[in-house]
């Protein structure tokens, strides 16, 4: 039987980057604490078409677990300890220190083979590792390794395939958890002491010349008056860029679904199948797919910000501000993450040390404006905020960083309440924030890093959206009948020759189908509820539809005005909106009716991985009960407060 390799090491080690180097997986990297929050397991090809099995666990600081993947990751360690080889991955930046661990399991009868990584930052360190004397010396073999280039790969690679295919006999290791406190403290004396002498085999100049460029650049991003400035305009030119760069690519990806939309038209002689082709999946899924450029570069640019470094000086930076809402520095990064998505922010909350920190983490995190918002965004803003500039920068960019700026100061107003409810337990432990050095991204890295978050999106369209696009479609086209049908039939037949009013009748006759639908009955017994906040029947049926997932709005919104109207020279969802009448022909829906949308999809807790994700975390349903109660609340009265306010003064 195969023994399967592990790797462990502290975080911001280089784990992940070996990992996919080894297994050639696609797990996330990234250069912060908490990128890894559960363990993945992937198999390595060797030659002969052999492999074996190979565990990435989360990041490690000690032997006694202070949060949640630590302990998953001790816990794992503990249950393979008999029939596993430990690979310990660490920074050769800073041996002395990151060897005193992977020395405690070795002494605790663990069979361990130490990477060094980062050596291409060694070598610009001008520091020389003897890590043949060190292996000798320690009885551990030690490899060499750049997993960001993928130097010394293979050769540890061909280390552990012919390991594993070895029957080797080995001491039994004993536990890792419930180790006295006295035992681990003689333990980490004697491991520290070992790695001194270890580390004096190494030749090299005494000065960290990356710690001296990182102290030169945190000097300026650090800075208490600069550093601020500068994480607000990054994070301004990145919501600036959402629109301002991906607008072509959006604009022809709208013309090639009008292409097609019409090449289905033509070909498709089934009139039922022809309008569940154009007026549902097509509808559907072609007006969520524009978007998928807005979230491709949010991701990228996100990505740069994690793989260079410079989240976790961040953290640092806000860590004193976050006290009084009864939070530190490490909810920087869960919050952040959850600007990508909820689900993996919430996860990354094991990093957090106190659990009533971490349980108030993941209560306002669904708050931030996740990328399911952005097509909803998007659309809203590009139908009634005016494309102009104030100033350089654009207005439709303005409030899409404002509506992240709202999503954060309604977070921190939620978890000041929380804290000064004294919500969770009170347990007060110090936090330590991990600054590791500044570093050039490894592009293929993060070029894959954009393309699964993308293909996350683009599979979710696939399934939900593809599935509600198609349900709704049928509960919006059936059953078809509406008073006057025969009546209306036999004038649009007798009309066939004058244009303009065959096409005002076929208008009549869609906009009466839809209206006397199963869809459009249920929209119009529900209207009451959301009507104070601007929305007719069309637009309740949105909002019903995005509870299961946000970005579904869009899709239900495209497949209600496809079937809604006929028109051919139709430039989009779009002018749709902006198209739609009242009886007295004053428009429909108004900059009060956007900002009500805007506000009400800033705070509602619409997406099932969300809740499910929270569930699993805190083992109960008490929590995203309350997160999706409080948050539909704090939805409804803010999208009330917009629209009264936007009605009597924007009018």
């Amino acid at each position: 039987m195969n023994r399967e390799v592990i790797l462990a090491g502290r975080p911001n080690s280089g784990k992940s980057t070996l990992f996919n180097r080894l297994a050639s997986a696609h797990q996330k990297v990234g250069n912060y604490a908490g990128c890894t929050v559960e363990k993945k397991t992937a198999f390595v090809q060797i030659e002969g078409g052999r492999s074996f099995e190979i565990t990435d666990l989360p990041g490690v600081y000690s032997l006694k677990a202070n949060s949640l993947d630590e302990e998953v990751a001790l816990r794992h360690l503990e249950d393979k300890r008999d029939s596993s080889r430990v690979v310990f991955v660490l920074d050769g930046n800073n041996l002395e220190q990151e060897l005193v661990l992977p020395l405690m399991l070795k002494k605790r009868g663990f069979s361990i083979a130490v990477a060094v990584n980062m050596m291409d930052e060694v070598r610009a360190n001008r520091k020389i590792l003897d890590l043949a004397g060190m292996t000798e010396l320690a009885g551990v073999p030690f490899f060499p390794l750049a997993a960001k280039s993928g130097e010394g790969v293979d050769l540890l690679r061909n280390f552990l395939g012919r390991e594993t295919e070895a029957k080797e006999g080995k001491q039994p290791a004993q536990p890792v958890s419930g180790i006295p406190h006295a035992e681990i403290s003689d333990l980490h004396r004697k491991a520290r002491s070992e790695a001194r002498e270890l580390n004096r085999l190494n030749k090299g100049p005494r000065e960290n010349l990356l710690m001296a460029r990182d102290l030169k650049i945190d000097g300026l991003l650090l800075h208490p008056v600069l550093g601020p400035l500068i994480f607000l305009f990054t994070m301004f030119v990145l919501f600036q860029s959402i629109f301002t760069w991906a607008v072509p690519i959006s604009d022809g990806i709208e013309a090639g679904i009008a292409l097609l939309n019409d090449h289905l038209k033509a070909t498709v002689t089934n009139e039922l199948l022809a309008s569940l082709l154009t007026d549902g999946v097509l509808a559907g899924m072609g007006s969520v797919l524009v978007f998928v450029p807005q979230i491709a570069i949010l991701f990228l640019l996100i990505g740069l910000l994690e793989y260079s470094g410079y989240l976790p000086r961040v953290a640092y930076m806000v860590d004193r501000l976050m006290k009084p809402y009864g939070l530190d520095g490490k909810v920087f990064i869960p919050l952040l993450s959850s600007v990508a998505c909820a689900v993996p922010g919430i996860l990354s909350t094991r990093t957090i040390e106190s659990e009533r920190t971490r349980l108030i983490t993941i209560m306002i995190s669904p708050l931030m404006t996740c990328s399911a918002r952005l097509p909803v965004y998007t659309l809203l803003i590009a139908t009634f905020v005016p494309a102009t500039t104030v100033g350089p920068f654009s207005l439709q960019g303005l409030v899409m960083f404002g509506m992240y700026s709202l999503a954060v100061l309604v977070a921190l107003l939620v978890a000041l309440v929380l804290h000064r409810l004294d919500f969770g337990k009170r347990k007060h432990l110090v936090s330590f924030l991990n600054l590791p050095h500044y570093r050039t991204p490894n592009w293929p890295e993060l070029l894959r890093f954009v393309w699964t978050r993308v293909y996350s999106f683009l599979r979710k369209a696939g399934t939900i959206i593809f599935s509600m696009a198609v349900l709704l479609w049928a509960l919006l086209s059936f059953p078809g009948s509406y008073p006057g049908k025969s009546e209306l039939e036999a004038k649009i037949a007798a009309s066939q020759d004058k244009k303009e009013e065959l096409k005002l009748l076929e208008d009549q006759k869609s906009a009466l189908r839809l209206e006397h639908s199963y869809g459009g009955r249920i929209g119009k017994a529900l209207e009451p509820v959301f009507q104070p906040l601007g929305y007719d029947w069309k637009l309740t049926i949105g909002i019903l539809a995005s509870l299961a997932a946000r970005e579904v709005f869009v899709a239900t919104i495209g497949t209600v005005f496809s079937l809604g109207a006929v028109d051919d020279d139709t430039e989009g969802l779009t002018k749709a909106l902006r198209e739609e009448k009242k009886a007295d022909g004053s428009p429909k829906y108004t900059i009060a009716t956007c900002l009500s949308l805007l506000v009400f999809f800033a705070f509602s807790l619409q997406c099932i991985s969300t809740i499910g994700v929270a569930r699993r975390e805190t083992n109960s349903w008490k929590i995203p009960a309350l997160m999706f109660a409080y948050m539909f609340a704090i939805a409804y009265t803010g999208a009330l407060v917009a629209y009264w306010a936007a009605t009597a003064f924007l009018a």
